[in-house]
């Protein structure tokens, strides 16, 4: 599922393509708004937004200043009732451009498109032999070895991420979002917008919290379905 933002200064606009989001089965809303001020903040601070479906004509803000404040990440596709704003728009770090009123064909058409651009920059998958993995932990021309086997969650601060060992908690100028892409997606979930768990290390989980060790970690709600599909594949279940 690909992680969505919907910013619209029209309530039917956002009710509209929450249907279509919902109808492509591909796509997640995670939140709108119809301030651009409250969603560039939400954007920048979680990291983790795939797609943005930004208007572009806002009494507030213009699209245009929001998609300078937000393009490095998140995917941007400008929504629109005015043509005339296609040149502007395609001169911005954008993905693509839909012309409203929006057909829920085009919808797909260009949600597929984006999507697959964001598949194209996504790092090679790890080959299934490689046990391991290296990082930078900040010091130029050194670079850190880790063993997947040996991590027990990810936690994110801001730009910086945490890798937590047994052995010992690394601090990598990395985002959640690039570690993320990085991982093998077998034992490494996300449970929260600020950590990843791998799922081996896992002794316990109830409610919204999830425990590692001796270290609970809360399960945000947005990832929650997520995490409890790979739960409950590998729950022994009683047929009495």
């Amino acid at each position: 599922m690909y992680k969505c933002f919907i910013i619209d200064d029209e309530s039917h606009a956002i009710e509209t393509l929450k249907k279509y989001a919902a109808d492509s089965a591909q796509l997640e809303i995670i939140s709108s708004s119809q301030n651009p001020l409250e969603a560039v903040k939400y954007i920048n601070e979680n990291k983790d937004i795939d797609i943005t479906f930004l208007d572009i004509d806002m009494p507030e803000m213009s699209g245009l200043d929001v998609a300078d404040l937000i393009y490095k990440n998140t995917a941007i596709i400008f929504t629109t009732g005015h043509a005339g704003y296609a040149v502007q728009g395609f001169e911005k770090n954008i993905s693509d451009f839909l012309l409203k009123p929006i057909s829920f064909e085009k919808f797909l058409k260009s949600v597929t498109k984006v999507i697959d651009k964001i598949e194209g920059q996504k790092p090679q998958s790890i080959a299934k032999n490689e046990s391991y993995f290296f990082v930078n932990p900040g010091i130029k021309g050194k670079m850190l070895k880790v063993n997947y086997d040996d991590v027990e969650y990810i936690e994110g601060l801001n730009n910086y991420i945490v890798i937590h060992t047994p052995q010992n908690n690394h601090i990598i100028y990395l985002t959640m979002k690039e570690i993320e892409a990085g991982l093998p997606t077998g034992n490494f979930i996300r449970i929260h917008k600020s950590y990843i768990i791998n799922i081996d290390k896992v002794t316990m989980m109830e409610g919204n919290k999830i425990m590692i060790d001796k270290m609970i970690l809360p399960i945000g709600s947005s990832f929650k379905d997520q995490l409890l599909k790979k739960v409950n594949s590998n729950v022994i279940k009683t047929h009495r």
